[in-house]
């Protein structure tokens, strides 16, 4: 990860259309959903835990948890932050287990990702965000993430409006430092037309940043700015 300047992107919009948006995440989930069906909106997100079963991913430093099951819970929350927004929600998982896929080859990580690929062309999505916790080998690296693939246009605009608010609501706190949203070369971003991004959520190599990601209150409050970055990009690409 690199500390780079904030983009400000959010920036780019309409003062008065961003201003009544965050007007909207203040009063909550059920006064957005009345906005976003007023406005005859119709959304497929797909929501992917990392990781699963066999594949637990990284594990936190202190605690042994699972970046898997931290994955999952926090995917969970963003689901039902989404589907209260009046949004139709797809997971490619809502288990802790691994898929297999025809051809992967006998290779069940590839079987798993193979799945997960075809779970989001069969959904057509208008945006894919795929839950990850971090490592790295200096402890102390902290904070959120977002990642998209170079490719894509429409999932970089994603990943910078997810990295906005991550910087805002999680890094401020976590971290002490932004973040831009990289591009990154993973099968998840590139399998299908559909923007998506992951979000890598913290560092379960850095004690603090495990500590906060444990936390069910903190889990709750990353998938809140998880979904309100989500709303906005499916806003402003309705809006486009």
């Amino acid at each position: 990860m690199q500390n780079c300047p904030r983009k400000n992107f959010l920036l780019k919009w309409g003062a008065v259309a961003l201003g009544a948006l965050i007007a909207l995440f203040a009063l909550g989930a059920p006064v957005l959903a009345a906005a976003i069906k007023a406005a005859s909106a119709t959304y497929v997100v797909v929501v992917d835990a990392g990781h699963g079963g066999a594949d637990a991913g990284v594990t936190g430093v202190r605690t042994s948890v699972k970046e898997s099951e931290l994955n999952l819970k926090v995917a969970r929350l963003l689901g039902e932050y989404l589907e209260g927004g009046g949004i139709r929600v797809v997971y490619t998982r809502t288990a802790d287990g691994m898929h297999s896929h025809k051809n992967s080859g006998g290779n069940k990580k590839r079987g798993d990702m193979f799945y997960r690929g075809d779970v989001i062309n069969k959904s057509a999505p208008d945006a894919v965000i795929s839950i990850h916790m971090n490592f790295y080998t200096a402890s102390s690296r902290r904070g959120a993430q977002a990642f998209f693939d170079r490719h894509s246009e429409r999932g970089r605009e994603f990943a910078e409006i997810v990295q906005e608010l991550l910087n805002r609501d999680v890094n401020s706190e976590l971290g002490g430092r932004e973040y831009a949203a990289l591009s990154a070369e993973k099968y998840l971003l590139s399998c299908s037309p559909y923007p998506a991004v992951i979000a890598e959520c913290g560092f379960l190599s850095n004690p603090l940043d495990e500590a906060a990601l444990s936390d069910p209150d903190f889990q709750a409050r990353l998938a809140y700015t998880l979904f309100q970055a989500t709303v906005i990009f499916l806003n402003s690409s309705r809006a486009g």
